[in-house]
């Protein structure tokens, strides 16, 4: 069942194109990985969706019914929730507060009474890896728990659509893994995804199909084995280093072979 469908979508800032045409489809459970340089158009494209930004051309449909230019909060409702690569939690309010907002204010079939608000910011936040910490002033938070804490706000609107912008942004190798077992256990739950990420090990790890933009343009969609491997995506945007890292090392010779 296709969830997101976005058609020719563009989107002009001044005399720059941010986004020409792009279409892809988000079927229910995908996990979906965009990439692309930095100024490809990956934010932009998610502000489209989730109706930060009214879209220039073409249409962006949920369930077959067209959501282009309709306000967040009602997009929010219907079922996609997001983050924002800026954390910017509610600085006076706890872990837990934060979270309760979400399912307070974003909730597809009304709002919830605090106390079921702030039951639902439990369960969210022991999925998230936050459960512990919940009565913990937001300004106590390491960098990688306010991103967990983003995760968790949105993941208390109960989404079907979550789009993740760049969770893993500066995050050292252990904080990568534990933030990918944490997209993995969400997913699981049965949310479809839709993240921006530039840690290659994460759209290999979790992605069933990864879209490249370049310049607002689709470059390629398909697998991520695929597209990682694509002469094109490594030139525009993994790099020379990257493709030399993929080659299979030489084959060593047997000694007296091949005299």
């Amino acid at each position: 069942m296709t969830l997101l469908a976005v058609n020719d979508v563009s989107k002009r800032f001044g005399g720059v194109n941010a986004l020409a045409g792009v279409s892809f489809g988000v079927d229910e459970g995908d996990v979906l990985g965009i990439i692309g340089p930095n100024g490809a158009g990956k934010t932009t494209l998610l502000n489209c969706i989730s109706g930060l930004y009214r879209p220039d051309g073409g249409d962006i449909r949920w369930e077959a019914a067209s959501i282009s230019g309709m306000a967040p909060y009602r997009i929010a409702r219907l079922g996609i929730g997001r983050t924002f690569q800026i954390v910017r939690p509610f600085p006076s309010m706890t872990v837990r507060e934060n979270t309760a907002t979400g399912a307070l204010f974003g909730r597809p079939h009304g709002r919830l009474q605090p106390a079921a608000a702030l039951a639902e910011a439990d369960e969210v936040l022991g999925l998230v890896g936050l459960g512990e910490k919940r009565d913990y002033p937001v300004l106590r938070l390491t960098v990688p728990d306010r991103k967990r804490l983003e995760v968790a706000r949105a993941l208390a609107m109960r989404p079907r659509l979550l789009l993740l912008d760049e969770v893993m942004a500066g995050l050292n190798d252990v904080e990568v893994e534990q933030a990918l077992q944490m997209i993995r256990r969400v997913r699981d739950r049965g949310v479809t995804i839709v993240l921006i990420e530039h840690v290659m090990k994460v759209i290999v790890g979790i992605c069933n199909r990864a879209l490249v933009l370049n310049f607002g343009r689709t470059l390629v969609e398909g697998p991520p084995s695929e597209v990682l491997k694509d002469k094109r995506v490594i030139e525009a945007y993994l790099g020379r280093r990257y493709a030399q890292d993929q080659q299979p090392p030489p084959r060593s010779h047997p000694e007296g072979a091949g005299t």
